[in-house]
Formats: C-alpha cells, sequence, structure tokens
C-alpha cells in the first residue's frame, strides 16, 4: 500500500482558530481524504506550536501566570475545533510534549556532530510577530513588512547559531532539479532567489533568561533552542522520530507539507539544510546513496484577508469559523475556501461571495441537480431507480447534449490529476463545468440536459426514454459524489444516501474501481427527497 504523509504548519496557541488556519487545514483535509480514497496508508498532522514568545506575550495579556496551564488550555481549544469540524487528522502534536523533545536532542546533537553548530553573539532586530531575526534587506521603512504596527526588539545576546550558508549550492540544486520541491512556482523563484542572494548564517538558541520558554540547549541550561529550529523537527517527532523508528521509518520523507508563504524560508530553505545536515550524522534520516531524505513537495499558498482587509485582532475581524458553521453547515464554508481561492495565490474571504457560492452553486445547481433527479424517479418509477436496459428506447437530440458515461470518465481522470497535483480549486471547477466541451459532464451540463430534454414533459409519449434519461442522472450523482467527498464529505454521504446506497459500503472501494459506469442497481429504493443545501434565511446572513 502506498503511503501519504501530509501536514500543516503547527500553528501559535496566542490566539483561537480563525478562518486563515482553517483554509490551510481544509486543504490539506481535502487531499487527504482524497488519498484516503485511493486507499492509500495516508497520515495527517496538525499540531501547536507552543516554545514561543508570542504564546508567553499571549498568556500574561489574559492575567495568566503558568505557562503549563495555559498551553494545555489552547492546544485543547485547537485539538477541539478540528474536531467540531471534523478534520480527519491522524495525530495532533504539541511541541510541549516529551516524544517531541525527545526528537529535538536528537536531532540537535546530530546536526552538532558535524560540525554546523558553533558559538558568536547576534545582534540585531527580532519581529516577535514572526519569531524571526531581521535583515535590514527585510524591512520596509524600518518596520517588519508582515507586523508594521510592531515594534522590531534590538537584541545582543552570545547564541549558538547554525550553518546555512554551507548549504547554499546544495539548495540551489534541490531547487533546481525540477522535482517541484517548491510550489507553486512563483515561490520557488522568491526562495531561489533568497538562497542565492541573502542567504546567512542563523542563530539558533535564545538566552533562556530573555525569553522564558523553550527547550534546552542539550548540554547549556542557560540556552534554549530558538523556536523555528525545534518547530520544524515537529514533522519529524509527530511521526516517531526518537521515540518510534518503525513508524518513523515507514512514514518518512514527508509527502506534502502545506504552509502559509510568509513562512517559505523557514520550510523551504532551513528545512532542507537542517535536514542535510542532521542527516551525516543519523541513518534515519540517510537515503542509501547517503543524501538526506527531504519532503518531497513543500506547496505555499498565498495570504489570506478578510473583506480586503488583513487578518488582526486589533481589527477586530477574525473569523471563528465555527460561528459560521450554523448558517451554512461547514461542508459549503469548504467548498468556498477550495473554489473561490485559486490554491497558491492570495484569497480574500467575503460574506458577499460565500452567500452566492451558496446560493448558485451548491443550492441552485448541485442540490437542484440532485432533488430533481430523485424527485422525478421517485414519481415516474415507483419509488425507484429506473431500469436503463429495459429499451434502448432512443433519446431526444438536443443541442450541446450532456455527454454522460463518456464525459464523466473524462471527468474523474481529468479531477484525479487535479486533485494529485494540489489543485483542488481546478478539481472543483472541472465538476462544475466539465473537463472539455468535448466531455461536457460538469454539474452545469447535467442541470441543462434536464432543461433540454425535459423528462418532465417527455414521459407521457417515452416513459422508457425518460428511464434512460434518470438512471443517467442519479448514477451521475453517485459520481459526483465521489468527486466531491474530500472537499464536502457530508454532502457526499447525503448524495449517496438520498440515491439509495450506503455511504460506508460505497466509499469501501477504492477510487478507480467505483468511479465505472452502472454500478448504481436498478431497482433500488429511493427515499423522499430533501434540500441538500436548504435555502439561506436572510436573517441569519
Amino acid at each position: 500500500m502506498n503511503k501519504f504523509y501530509i501536514t500543516t504548519p503547527i500553528y501559535y496557541v496566542n490566539g483561537k482558530p480563525s478562518i486563515g488556519h482553517t483554509y490551510t487545514t481544509v486543504a490539506a483535509d481535502a487531499l487527504a481524504r482524497f488519498h484516503r480514497l485511493k486507499k492509500e496508508d495516508v497520515y495527517f498532522v496538525t499540531g501547536t506550536d507552543e516554545n514561543s514568545q508570542k504564546n508567553i506575550q499571549a498568556m500574561e495579556a489574559t492575567g495568566e501566570s503558568d505557562p503549563e496551564v495555559y498551553l494545555a488550555r489552547m492546544a485543547a481549544e485547537w485539538k477541539q475545533t478540528w474536531r467540531d469540524l471534523d478534520i480527519s487528522i491522524d495525530d495532533f502534536i504539541r511541541t510541549s510534549e516529551p516524544r517531541h523533545l525527545a526528537g529535538v536532542e536528537r536531532f540537535w546533537n546530530a546536526v552538532k556532530e558535524t560540525g554546523d553548530i558553533y558559538e558568536g553573539e547576534y545582534e540585531g532586530l527580532y519581529c516577535v510577530g514572526c519569531e524571526a531575526f531581521k535583515a535590514t534587506s527585510d524591512l520596509v521603512e524600518d518596520r517588519c513588512p508582515l507586523h508594521p504596527n510592531k515594534e522590531l526588539e534590538t537584541l545582543k545576546e552570545k547564541n549558538y547559531f547554525f550553518r546555512l550558508t554551507k548549504y547554499r549550492e546544495e539548495l540551489l540544486k534541490l531547487y533546481e532539479a525540477g522535482n517541484d520541491f517548491v510550489m507553486p512556482e512563483s515561490r520557488r523563484h522568491e526562495i531561489r532567489n533568497y538562497v542565492a542572494d541573502h542567504l546567512s548564517d542563523i542563530s539558533i538558541s535564545r538566552e533562556k533568561k530573555s525569553v522564558g520558554i523553550g527547550i534546552p540547549v542539550p548540554g547549556d541550561d542557560s540556552q534554549v533552542i530558538y523556536v523555528w529550529f525545534d518547530a520544524l523537527i515537529n514533522y519529524l517527532t509527530a511521526i516517531g522520530y526518537g521515540t518510534d523508528e518503525t513508524k518513523f521509518e515507514h512514514l518518512w520523507p514527508a509527502d506534502l507539507h502545506l504552509v502559509g508563504k510568509e513562512i517559505i524560508k523557514f520550510h523551504c530553505a532551513l528545512w532542507p539544510a537542517m535536514l542535510m545536515s542532521a542527516a551525516k550524522n543519523d541513518p534515519l534520516l540517510r537515503e542509501e546513496n547517503g543524501s538526506a531524505k527531504l519532503p518531497k513537495q513543500v506547496f505555499a499558498h498565498g495570504f489570506f484577508t478578510i473583506d480586503g482587509q488583513k487578518i488582526s485582532k486589533s481589527l477586530g475581524n477574525a473569523i471563528d469559523p465555527r460561528a459560521l458553521v450554523p448558517t451554512y453547515g461547514f461542508d459549503a464554508i469548504r467548498y468556498y475556501l477550495l473554489r473561490e481561492i485559486p490554491f497558491g495565490e492570495d484569497g480574500d474571504f467575503s460574506h458577499t461571495r460565500l452567500q452566492e457560492r451558496y446560493t448558485a452553486d451548491l443550492a441552485n445547481t448541485l442540490g437542484n441537480l440532485l432533488n430533481r433527479a430523485v424527485a422525478m424517479s421517485r414519481k415516474y418509477f415507483d419509488g425507484k431507480v429506473p431500469d436503463p436496459f429495459v429499451t434502448q428506447a432512443a433519446l431526444p437530440e438536443v443541442s450541446g447534449e450532456w455527454s454522460g458515461k463518456e464525459g464523466l470518465d473524462a471527468l474523474a481522470v481529468a479531477v484525479g490529476k487535479a486533485y494529485e497535483h494540489t489543485r483542488v480549486d481546478h478539481a472543483l471547477e472541472l465538476i462544475w463545468s466539465g473537463a472539455d466541451r468535448a466531455h461536457g459532464a460538469g454539474l452545469s451540463q447535467a442541470n441543462k440536459y434536464i432543461e433540454d430534454t425535459q423528462p418532465f414533459k417527455l414521459v407521457k409519449e417515452n416513459p422508457e426514454a425518460v428511464g434512460r434519461i434518470l438512471y443517467a442522472l442519479l448514477e451521475a450523482c453517485r459520481w459526483y459524489a465521489w468527486l466531491l467527498h474530500p472537499v464536502m464529505p457530508q454532502a457526499s454521504k447525503q448524495i449517496f444516501f438520498q440515491i439509495g446506497l450506503n455511504e460506508e459500503k460505497e466509499l469501501s472501494e477504492r477510487w478507480d474501481e467505483a468511479l465505472v459506469w452502472g454500478k448504481l442497481k436498478a431497482g433500488t429504493p429511493l427515499p423522499e427527497p430533501r434540500p441538500l443545501f436548504p435555502r439561506l434565511n436572510e436573517e441569519s446572513t
């Protein structure tokens, strides 16, 4: 069985999950669900980054004084949010856990043995918002461009440094290898330019007395490990590095790290260089040929705004995703986030666009197709799926006819490729619009086919042809349920139910085995149809 190991970044617990965090997590969840449909051994990890100065500042702002209690409470809040939203995580890693500390110590020692850690003095600027040291070239008008309202701290400390510049040429070769290590391409160009022109050795520790939190540097309790050096190692410790070698060897390397573009320097330059260094002294991190086992891909999506404004506590515009569920249901929010924003580009959350997508795409297109196909089949064929093989009655000729089986075959191939290449937005566009003009089997064409053939009129003169039409539409709904399951698992479940199928039994098949024409059995009882996406209550929106 093929494995698929996917991660989100681990999130700071200086606040509750917002719609921006949800975007990243939902994207990862959709990809994890797709690979599960292919019957791959999927491991999906998210978690919380707890060894952070900004977490301590957030704790102090609440009036609390016990970091352990605060971190445990906030981590539980994050974990519960993903549970409430039915995010299908396999593990939730906290960087305060003993399993993480064990792996970090092992990793630090491996890098140290390579000779890539040395003592030095850091003097410069530090952005607490980014948890990162800032060079002059990083600043805009002497401010961090990501946190322009935060004062930069001037630091002068004796720290430990990592010889990041030692790996400049190896990193540049990695980006040029054509292996899609960094995606999308625009991010690859960005990180290549950074490594070629601006890379410098990085301080990987802080004085314990100045930050108040962190994992002690092995052999030097006066220093704690820099939060990013420790945090990146979560991708190893979550799957057993330092605690369970069998599990680790099965799952590593990661198939996909999903991150925001603001942290690509850490994930696409520092992280692979760290692995290259540690691999020299740790066989768990080394290929048979001696090279480091690196993640297969880091995909960086764009910035996320709310009605054109950056998500900010000071603006009070952060949205708790759970607050939207009573109005829209979470599947609609998942659909909107992954359809509205081209994956990899910057995107904006708009209540108006969410309502428009809900009504036009979900209620009027997907929901309407299912409701009409089921209702007419129940009415004209004794409440059951009609038998299309009773006769070869000729179907009415229509302009731009929906292409049925052939179109769905092409659609499934195209949608599968889009999911494989992390283009969930493109997969959804295909499902609604069809693979191409010659194979018009998208939801829009299916609805048009009802209008073109008018089975509600044709049934009086040619009920057998109507049976063929309605069977094709119901079978198409089965395919749409499969194609949409990664993004809208609850809607998919309801589609299966409304066409007389058991979701658990249906999804026990593998993607390519299930997407075969004619698997919906004629004579299957159809339950009373109900709206898949009910009309929105204007007062609630």
